[in-house]
């Protein structure tokens, strides 16, 4: 008990100063500023490139990182093992590195006399991809560890499909834990700065997401509207998450 008692005051610290952070920055800004945001062309720009982005890049890492999770889940082997650490390797990068390395590859002659990538959205998209996917992966294998395979063989005892059998038990149940982490990848995919700047190139009205275009508010000058872009995106994330969560609630008599 006594260390439940620490543990609970260690944790109220941290609350403090996470909202310390927060209210701090809602206390300094000017709500005038916050309101021209919603007539600022440019701010609408780079909000409507980041939720393109963010978005495809999520539905990337959906299609990639749900089968590569169950993978991860069903296999306790070398391989899987080396493939789950292998996974972790854009979480341990530098955003900036991820960038330039990604920048690097698009300028090499094969993948250039493909499709030029950079300064695109296309580039941004992947740069975002490549940051964020890993949050898909393990938010994926965990959900898909908690449920026995067992459900599915009963399920093809009955008469189930191998794909019936999958979706009706071990999917279903794991979805909220895959929700999780596709959320998480979005709001990493939306907040994403230093890959997508490198690669996007910051291009105002063109591959600008929201943290661009408050970097670059702040270096013109621009302070107060920088802030007040800042405080939007907290309460534009808080607003996402509430109502993604809200939506995909599963029904308690289930």
């Amino acid at each position: 008990m006594k260390l439940t008692k620490i543990s609970l005051v260690f944790a109220l610290l941290l609350c403090v100063f996470i909202l310390s952070v927060i209210l701090y920055g809602f206390f300094k800004v000017n709500p005038r500023y916050v309101l021209e945001l919603f007539s600022d062309k440019e701010f609408l720009s780079s909000v409507t490139f980041g939720l393109k982005t963010s978005i495809t890049a999520t539905l990337l890492s959906a299609i990639f990182g749900i089968p590569t999770g169950f993978f991860l889940a069903r296999n306790d082997t070398f391989i899987s093992k080396g493939l789950d650490s292998f996974f972790d390797i854009p979480l341990i990068i530098p955003p900036l590195v991820v960038g330039a390395l990604l920048l690097t590859f698009f300028n090499a002659p094969l993948i250039k006399t493909f499709y030029s990538f950079i300064f695109t959205t296309a580039g941004a998209i992947i740069a975002q991809f490549f940051v964020a996917f890993p949050f898909s992966v393990k938010a994926s294998k965990n959900a898909f560890e908690l449920i026995p395979p067992t459900y599915e063989r009963i399920a093809m005892t009955l008469g189930a499909s191998n794909f019936s059998s999958f979706y009706d038990t071990t999917f279903k149940l794991a979805f909220n834990g895959i929700l999780s982490g596709l959320v998480l990848t979005w709001l990493r995919s939306l907040g994403e700065f230093g890959a997508t700047l490198m690669v996007g190139g910051g291009i105002s009205y063109k591959t600008a997401n929201i943290p661009i275009n408050i970097y670059l508010k702040m270096t013109e000058g621009n302070f107060n509207k920088g802030l007040a872009a800042s405080v939007f995106v907290v309460v534009f994330s808080f607003i996402a998450v509430v109502v993604i969560k809200s939506f995909f609630k599963k029904p308690k008599n289930l």
